[in-house]
């Protein structure tokens, strides 16, 4: 049987990470040469190291974090996908996500609600999808994935209860 992965799309932290490698990589070794090479004076060779090396160098620091926090993300979905316990959540809602917008376009996030064994009512949303999904829905309830009784990290496998979309 094939193993699951966890979908997560390109996300604006992973296109802002990439941007700020690009920019590290183009303007840390532009600085760092030009001071190595010692066109000019020792002081303009210093401040041209400070401002393209150091900006570069922050560039390439805050992109490297940002990638890290991205494959840490989707490792952390993988492993929740492969080990971790799901509850059975109830669809809730289906909304459009107005804080991103894509070609003119908001994507769609279900939101699922589970109550556990305490009484307490728990809300998760999907990965924001490009489609609206309502008349899609195979079933009105979605497996949550969850680290055991820790439900701040989860994935919601919205994945499962809908049919292979392909969008031309």
């Amino acid at each position: 049987m094939e193993e699951k992965k966890a979908k997560m799309g390109i996300s604006g932290m992973l296109i802002v990470a990439i941007v700020f490698i690009i920019m590290g990589m183009v303007f840390f070794p532009v600085g760092v040469g030009i001071y190595l090479s010692g066109i000019g004076t020792a002081s303009e060779t210093i401040i041209f190291l400070a401002v393209f090396g150091g900006t570069g160098g922050v560039f390439l620091i805050v992109g490297g974090i940002l990638l890290a926090l991205f494959i840490n993300k989707k490792k952390r979905y993988n492993r929740l996908l492969k080990n971790g316990q799901y509850v059975m959540a109830e669809i809730a809602e289906v909304r459009i996500n107005y804080s991103v917008q894509v070609n003119a376009r908001h994507p769609y996030v279900v939101h699922c609600r589970y109550q556990d064994n305490y009484g307490n009512i728990h809300i998760f949303k999907s990965r924001n999808l490009v489609f609206n999904p309502t008349d899609l829905l195979k079933d009105h309830m979605v497996k949550v994935y969850v680290e055991g009784e820790n439900y701040k990290h989860y994935y919601v496998d919205i994945d499962e209860i809908l049919p292979n979309v392909i969008e031309h």
